[in-house]
């Protein structure tokens, strides 16, 4: 299956399968597709869905992937699919990929749209010209399934147009096509609502009401499910640990380590059954269409807007977010900016030290800690932009129609995303958690002796500038599993995790503060960016956030010493 972003791909390939098909990623790369078997009059039928593409040029790590793919796999049938409100964007990509000599099938994909539209597209005139079978379907209403599958069986036909690699002659061609083909009877205007979500100045106020009410459905709504399982997990640890010798390893590392994953699912369900409910309705590229202008000031899409945005709830799900941004360097760019967003999991850490060391301040200092957050990602995301990932971001958008969405097409999509985050970010957690457990745990029970005391008493002269003493490097450390656990590690040394007014100065707290907001957010992030991404990417974005929450935390911390 080929094609443009945005055809409806996903939603065929569900009425083809019945919904049976596994997201994984390309083998030795992070592309995803899909991979679903259905049987057709008794013959069993595999379908690969390759991502959405607008080009075969190969610069993107996508388009290469597909070019490969037909070159190196020579698969039986190529069933393209173009949206029939955009022939001539749909078009291009089938000209290009006839060059493979594979038998194709055409699908002409959300007709009824079309149709609304005010255009008639004459399929077998169509056909003749390209000399392949062409179906008209509507996936989501399962209109000409049956009679795609038919030509399916059939094997289809290789293509009879022979065009050389020559790009305006292959955009000429498609337009010449499409004008024998398509027949727009009337003009029709565009659905006022359409309107009203383009609009330059209404778009984007109604863009951030839209994200503050997924940002609340996908945070306040899961709130109790989260603390339900955080209880079982917890309870559970501390039971089976109780029991002594190889227990406590599989309560407080085990438990403990599987349950720091399992916390996450209420969240990430949640906001994959937003983000799917936002994607299948046709609003999320009308919103991402809108901002584009302003993120390409900053070396990013419109696309990168929606993971900043979650990133305040939890940095985890918005890496994962990064999908839905089809151009490789923009995602990934987007990728390494988003732990400098401050996340959920860092305010107890500010609730405290306001309190202590900024009474009647606390509102006005964590506001300058979220505005610096992301100011240091639009920042970097320049720097980035001109260093590493350079050129422009590309960003070609098909915009589909608006539509209600089935529930059976979110429950899907959710659910091969949240499998997805379980499988691949859960195993390293897992693993992690166990060594944090022993690091803590070993030599002795006691913390201020273990090894994790000894890591922070050897790291400590490199926060020499700041003053910072070993349980304050400590707390970072831990940090690294749960930002809130640097409160927790606070209490635990301290007796009270107030009492940390008692080995630092303000301009040391404040410089705590600005060092906990940029640097590494937490285990979870970081196995997810590798997830997403490779160790490669994985090992700079924790570097480099260590470096500029070095950088900055001691600005932070010379500049309040010349105030106070």
């Amino acid at each position: 299956m080929v094609g443009n972003p945005n055809v409806g791909k996903t939603a065929l390939l569900n009425a083809l399968t019945s919904g049976s098909f596994i997201v994984g990623n390309y083998p030795g790369t992070t592309v995803e597709i899909k991979r679903g078997k259905a049987k057709i009059n008794g013959k069993e039928i595999e379908f690969i869905d390759l991502p959405g593409i607008y080009s075969l040029k190969g610069y993107a790590e996508d388009e290469r992937i597909v070019k490969e793919y037909f070159e190196r796999e020579k698969p039986d049938l190529i069933l393209n699919v173009i949206n029939s409100t955009s022939i001539e964007r749909g078009l291009y990509i089938t000209l290009r990929v006839m060059q493979f000599r594979i038998p194709m099938v055409i699908a002409l994909n959300m007709i009824d749209e079309a149709e609304k539209r005010g255009i008639e597209i004459d399929e077998k005139r169509l056909s003749e010209i390209l000399g392949v079978p062409v179906v008209k379907t509507v996936a989501i209403g399962n209109i000409g399934i049956d009679k795609l599958k038919e030509e399916i069986l059939k094997g289809g036909k290789v293509g009879k147009l022979r065009i050389n690699g020559d790009e305006l002659e292959i955009v000429k061609k498609a337009e010449e096509i499409s004008s024998q083909v398509v027949i727009k009877r009337r003009d029709i205007e565009l659905p006022i609502l359409d309107v009203v979500l383009t609009d330059p100045y209404l778009s984007i106020p109604i863009f951030f009401v839209v994200m503050w009410i997924l940002f609340r459905f996908t945070y306040d709504v899961a709130t109790p499910i989260v603390d339900f399982l955080d209880l079982i997990f917890s309870e559970l640890a501390d039971f089976i640990s109780s029991k002594g010798g190889i227990f406590e390893l599989i309560g407080n590392g085990v438990v403990k380590g599987v349950g720091s994953v399992l916390v996450f699912l209420p969240n990430i369900a949640f906001l994959f059954i937003g983000v799917a409910f936002l994607e299948l309705s046709g609003y999320l590229p009308r919103a991402v269409f809108a901002l584009d202008k302003v993120m390409l000031k900053f070396g990013l899409s419109g696309r990168s807007v929606v993971p900043m945005i979650l990133g305040f709830g939890c940095n985890v799900p918005a890496v994962m977010a990064t999908r839905t941004i089809e151009d490789r360097r923009t995602r990934v760019l987007t990728i390494l900016i988003v732990p400098f967003i401050s996340c959920s999991a860092r305010l107890p850490i500010y609730v405290l030290f306001t309190a202590v060391f900024f009474p009647g301040f606390e509102s006005f200092v964590i506001m300058v800690l979220y505005t610096l957050g992301i100011a240091i990602a639009l920042l970097s995301a320049i720097v980035l932009r001109k260093v590493v990932f350079k050129g422009e971001p590309e960003f070609i958008m098909e915009i589909p129609p608006l539509r209600v969405p089935r529930l059976r097409d979110i429950w899907i999509l959710t659910w091969s995303r949240t499998k997805h985050f379980l499988v691949k970010a859960g195993t390293i957690i897992f693993a992690m958690s166990i060594v944090v457990w022993f690091l803590t745990s070993y030599p002795s029970e006691n913390i201020a002796n273990s090894y994790a005391a000894m890591l922070g008493k050897a790291i400590a002269p490199i926060f020499a500038p700041f003053g910072w003493d070993w349980r304050a490097v400590i707390a970072l450390i831990m940090g690294l599993v749960a930002k809130e656990v640097v409160v927790e590690t606070f209490g635990i040394l301290l007796g009270n995790a107030r009492n940390v007014i008692d080995i630092m100065s303000t301009p040391q707290a404040f410089a705590f503060l600005v060092f906990t907001l940029l640097y590494v957010p937490c285990m979870a992030t970081v196995a997810t960016i590798k997830a997403e991404t490779n160790w490669k990417y994985a090992v700079f974005s924790v570097v480099y956030s260590i470096v500029v929450a070095y950088v900055f935390a001691l600005i932070a911390f010379e500049v309040l010493k010349l105030l106070i």
